[in-house]
């Protein structure tokens, strides 16, 4: 019984009060709906999840406004943000785990390894031993940027090499 003569006197307390700002920041654990502007007994940004008539208007129920977060987000807000963030973390778990199954499968039915030591043996019978990379679109766009930078054009280093080469 004293707990409904203490939930009734909070109801009338919040019921009385007359804007977003006064209503969130009372004493009494106040939440305003701002389409029928109303005060009512709540301190749970996500009471509407388990309550359907927290306010008088069923169309403004996770428009509900607490303490926690003020007068400029709602309940909808609030779950908007949670969802997106949790969609966005999947969503690259998602692509990370599918890049990872794509290079492994590359590797097993493609074309091979990315990268590898490669062995020459010379003519004198010594070995002459080297790590290789295969490039990919990151490194090629490195490679052309490094070219774009240096006072050469790339035809006087292709010649350069190819006169090197024989």
């Amino acid at each position: 019984m004293d707990q409904i003569v203490i939930e009734g006197s909070r109801a009338g307390a919040c019921w009385r009060i007359q804007d977003c700002h006064s209503c969130t920041h009372s004493s009494h654990g106040c939440g305003w709906c701002p389409y029928s502007s109303t005060c009512v007994p709540t301190t749970n940004l996500l009471k509407p999840i388990s309550d359907a008539h927290i306010c008088p208007l069923k169309a403004e129920r996770f428009e509900l406004r607490t303490k926690a977060l003020g007068c400029g987000c709602s309940t909808t807000t609030l779950l908007s943000v949670v969802v997106t963030v949790f969609a966005t973390i999947a969503a690259l778990a998602l692509i990370g785990l599918i890049s990872y199954v794509l290079l492994s499968a590359n590797e097993a039915f493609g074309t091979g390894t990315w990268n590898g030591v490669e062995i020459e043996v010379k003519d004198d019978g010594t070995r002459d031993e080297r790590q290789w990379r295969r490039s990919n679109a990151v490194t090629s766009f490195f490679r052309r940027t490094a070219l774009k930078t240096t006072k050469e054009s790339e035809q006087e280093q292709v010649t350069e090499r190819s006169r090197l080469l024989g």
